[in-house]
């Protein structure tokens, strides 16, 4: 860099540390970071310059989430010990996938160390990062991480709430929710959790549970539905719409199936194109949720395209929905091990941006 001005250096910092989520067979979360830690170790000034860049995006999992709250603990003892090198994570962090978590939840145990005055625990230290992000994804079976961080951080506004009114604990517009299931939703009975599902203003729904991606392929297969036609999952009847007062788009993946469609030859555990419908929250929010998402009337087959089975009350016209298809196939039916590299990749890549639409 010798000779170059500090502006060129920095520019070409920012570059080198921007973490890339190419979808390819060797992907891992750890590799997409990889040069922006690198350059962390080199000096303050460098470390300055690329840790922003490598927080914009950050996917946790139950590999690399240990090693996230250590860094965390980190800073929070560099506050009390070393001012300088300490690296506030919160405002830098956009977009955060969460899981699947396993058994490394971040615990509400306090943590005692020398060097701090008093002893916090991982989930005071992760809570503002997760809720700070603009755009939160999560497994469905961590959920109660997030209720946890909301709980804690609504009723430390209510103990700080004074005569004028204070702004929410946290700055979620956009939550994905990955493996959905049916669900009583406490989340939603918690004055905490309802006002944060009242912020929501775009829900996206991926990967659908096994049974849910199968029963789409059975369904078109055996023509039960039109080769337009969109089954709902079961779990849309358990979310409680009406609490997202805010929102104003839902988006659902489907697997691709294109008839004629041979179910003797299909590997359920092979990738596939997947389609994400993107429909408004209107469609959903003060009714009853429609069973069929349907193509133009009059081209479809399958006996639940007939009007006598389904009224226009149980469907929602695909005039009123946005379909895109993905660039590359992806696994819809597995574990969730092998599942989550997947689809973090294609939500890291600008899912939930706004305005993006494909995968």
């Amino acid at each position: 860099f010798n000779g170059l001005p500090a502006e060129i250096v920095a520019i070409i910092i920012k570059y080198a540390a921007e973490p890339t989520f190419v979808q390819d067979e060797d992907f891992h979360p750890t590799h997409s970071y990889r040069t922006a830690r690198k350059l962390c170790l080199v000096s303050r000034t460098l470390r300055h310059f690329a840790l922003p860049i490598m927080l914009h995006t950050v996917v946790l999992d139950y590999q690399n989430m240990p090693a996230f709250l250590h860094a965390l603990r980190m800073q929070n003892e560099y506050a009390q010990t070393h001012p300088a090198l300490r690296f506030e994570y919160t405002p830098h962090v956009r977009n955060i996938w969460i899981g699947p978590c396993l058994d490394v939840c971040p615990s509400d145990a306090p943590v005692d160390s020398s060097l701090t005055s008093e002893p916090v625990s991982d989930l005071d230290l992760i809570a503002p990062v997760l809720l700070g992000a603009s755009s939160l994804a999560i497994y469905f079976s961590c959920l109660n991480l997030l209720t946890s961080c909301i709980e804690r951080a609504w009723t430390r506004m209510d103990k700080n709430i004074d005569n004028g009114s204070l702004p929410l604990p946290w700055k979620t517009k956009t939550l994905t929710l990955s493996r959905m299931t049916s669900d009583s939703w406490e989340m939603a009975k918690l004055a905490s959790g309802s006002a944060f599902l009242a912020s929501i203003t775009h829900f996206i729904a991926l990967p659908p549970e096994e049974h849910d991606a199968l029963l789409h392929i059975l369904l078109r297969t055996k023509r039960a539905i039109g080769p337009q036609n969109y089954g709902t999952p079961l779990w849309m009847s358990d979310v409680p719409w009406n609490s997202f007062e805010k929102l104003e788009k839902v988006s659902l993946v489907f697997p691709r199936v294109q008839l004629p469609f041979d179910m003797f030859a299909y590997n359920w555990r092979a990738e596939q194109h997947a389609e994400v419908l993107t429909l408004p929250s209107s469609m959903l929010k003060g009714r009853r949720v429609p069973v069929l998402i349907r193509g133009s009337k009059g081209t479809e087959e399958g006996s639940l395209d007939n009007d006598a089975v389904l009224s226009g009350a149980d469907c929602i016209s695909l005039n009123d929905v946005h379909v895109a298809v993905s660039d590359r196939p992806v696994l819809f039916c597995g574990c969730d091990i092998c599942l989550h590299s997947d689809w973090e990749q294609v939500w890291a890549s600008g899912l939930q941006a706004e305005g993006k639409w494909g995968l």
